[in-house]
Order: C-alpha cells, then structure tokens, then sequence
C-alpha cells in the first residue's frame, strides 16, 4: 500500500501537512466547487489520505482509516448520503486483557493504514494498522449509531516490522502483513526491485506472533482471509503478484501475475476478490497515476478488470475497492476525498 519509503508517497503527504480537526471534530469541509465529478467519478471530500475502508452495518457506512499524522484516525462515510465525518475517538477505561499492557496512542498522533472488522453480537471491533508514533495494530469498539469508537487495546509489531493490511478473526486473532522494514533505509527500492522483503505473520492472544509459511514476498501489501479460514490470499506488490497460501496444510499455494502494482484485497459481495492497485512510473513515483480493479476468483484464480481509470489530478492511485448496492467506492492513500460510481456491468 504505498510506493517510495516504508510507508511511501501516503506519508510524505501524510507529512506534508495536518488538518486542524482533531479526533473528536467535525471533518472539513470542501471548498465550493472543488468537490465536482470527474470523469466518471463522483467524491466525497474533507477527508484525509483515505488508504484503505471497510463496509459496516450492513454496508450503510464505510469506516476508512487516515493516513496523514494527526487528523482524524477514523472516518464514517456514509453510503447514502454520500457524506463523510471524524470518528469520535476516546480511550476505553478497561481496555481489553488479551491485548495485555500494550499502553494507550495519542489519539492525535494517529496514521492509521490498512484495516479490518470484526462483528459479534452486533458489535463491531475495528482493527487498524498505525504508523503514529509506534508500528502497531490499534484495536477500537466502533459504535456507527453515536459515530463514535472506544480505544480497548494494541499490540506492538514485530522489530523492524513496517505493517501494511490486517486481516482480523473472531477469537481475537489476526494476520498482518508486513510490507517492509523500518530499518532499511533503501527498502522501498527493494519492493520496486522484487526483491524479497516482506511477510505476513499471524497474532493469537497469549501466543504472540508467528510467521505465516509462504508468505515471505516482495512486499506484503494486501490481505485477506477466507470465511473457512482455509486460505489467506496477499498482494506482492513488488512483483505484481497475488498470492492464495494455504493455512490448514491442506492445499497448495498459487499465484497470478497482474499488469499493475496490487494494493488491497476486499471482498465481493458475490464472494470473488476486488483487486486494487497502481500503473506505477519509477521516474515520477510522486506523480498521479493510473489505477484498475480487477475481480479475482479465488477458486481458479482468474481474473476480469472490473475498472480501469487514468490518473487524474482529482484523483489518482486508488488502493481499496468496495461495492455496497450497485456502486462502487474507491479509496486513496494520496488527496483529500473518496471516489464513488456505478458498478459496470459484470463481464462474466
């Protein structure tokens, strides 16, 4: 999920500047005019860096991270409305035991990449990896209904370990991708080389981390794990590669070769695979770029292009792709909004 240090292009716009809202304010809101549909895209703007989202209560909202360092964390985009606003975060006052003594973040110090949900009972549990302050997964109870999340606890990646995608299960668990490492000054270049620098490794309470056999790429982005928990399937975005890796023993591994540089992995709702990512131009890594979604069956490991768009100066290198309904909505790790459309008609 990103293209020129650990964290690429998204932090240093996530650096360049800061909104003024914190955690707990409204989001900003877009200048007349600046917000008008290009292409065939429309958006929803006042947001910040928006890499990576995830549909919530039955898809009437997005809940989408933050990667530019102190603004919002988390954001609530709502599908209907096509509008968008900051989390409410605070700080549970009994955290969670099984992520241990990991301590509280600052709130407003967050930059908050790739995540996941976890709903049980009707309460859904945000996953999210962060780069503010520490390389960590913070853990939130997110209440769509007040537009607010508890902080209830984190864990603390692995040394040297940038993270990038996590994939959460019910029992607490999840799988983190590691995409490079923190100290190696010329690890992105490695990424653009396909040179072998990442991993994705599996978090269990009272266990701790372990590595994840066959994951070992040139730069894990992406991740996601089947409903049987079968299989885990993971973007290489230095090769162009995706990834289906066995987790039972049984089965073997694939892979399937794309034209771009894959970010994330969301499902469908017909249970194949979007897949996101970027035309990179290693001259002009900092410039827009072009982007496609294609869909991946994870049986056989085909694929269509579901979109394909060019790089706008409105809007350029999208990571994530979701459907809920008939449209679909794209996030970027670069800008200050969303994209959305209509979904095409299905090619096969």
């Amino acid at each position: 999920m990103k293209i020129i240090t650990a964290l690429g292009v998204s932090m240093a716009l996530a650096a360049s500047s800061h909104l003024a809202q914190g955690a707990d304010a409204q989001p900003a809101t877009a200048a007349p005019g600046s917000c008008s549909p290009a292409a065939d895209l429309r958006f929803v703007c006042g947001l910040a860096n928006v890499e990576d989202f995830v549909p919530v209560a039955g898809g009437r909202w997005l809940v989408g991270g933050s990667l530019k360092v102190g603004s919002a964390g988390l954001y609530l985009i709502d599908t209907t409305a096509k509008t968008a606003r900051a989390v409410a975060l605070s700080i549970a006052s009994e955290p969670v035991r099984m992520y241990g003594n990991c301590t509280a973040p600052d709130l407003r110090g967050l930059s908050t990449h790739g995540l996941d949900v976890v709903t049980v009972g009707g309460a859904a549990t945000v996953y999210v990896v962060n780069h503010g302050g520490r390389e960590s997964v913070e853990v939130f109870r997110l209440d769509t209904a007040r537009g607010a999340a508890e902080w209830v606890g984190c864990v603390i990646l692995p040394e040297g370990a940038s993270g990038n995608a996590v994939a959460a299960l019910p029992d607490g668990s999840f799988f983190v991708s590691k995409f490079t490492d923190t100290r190696d000054k010329n690890a992105m270049q490695r990424v653009m080389a396909g040179e072998i620098n990442g991993v994705v490794y599996l978090w269990k309470p009272g266990v701790g981390f372990s590595e994840v056999p066959g994951t070992r790429l040139s730069g894990d982005n992406g991740l996601v794990v089947s409903a049987d928990h079968r299989w885990l399937f993971v973007n290489a975005y230095g090769t162009r590669e995706i990834y289906r890796v066995p987790l039972t023993g049984a089965g073997a591994s694939a892979h399937v070769q794309v034209a771009f540089s894959p970010d994330n992995l969301r499902w469908t709702p017909d249970g194949k695979l979007f897949v996101t990512g970027q035309f990179l131009k290693s001259a002009a890594l900092g410039d827009p770029h072009a982007w496609e979604t294609i869909r991946l069956d994870p049986k056989d490991m085909s694929t269509a292009s579901v979109v394909k768009e060019a790089g706008l100066a409105e809007f350029a290198d999208a990571t994530s792709t979701v459907q809920v309904g008939q449209t679909l909505w794209f996030g970027t790790f670069r800008g200050d909004r969303v994209a959305y459309r209509s979904a095409p008609t299905r090619t096969r």
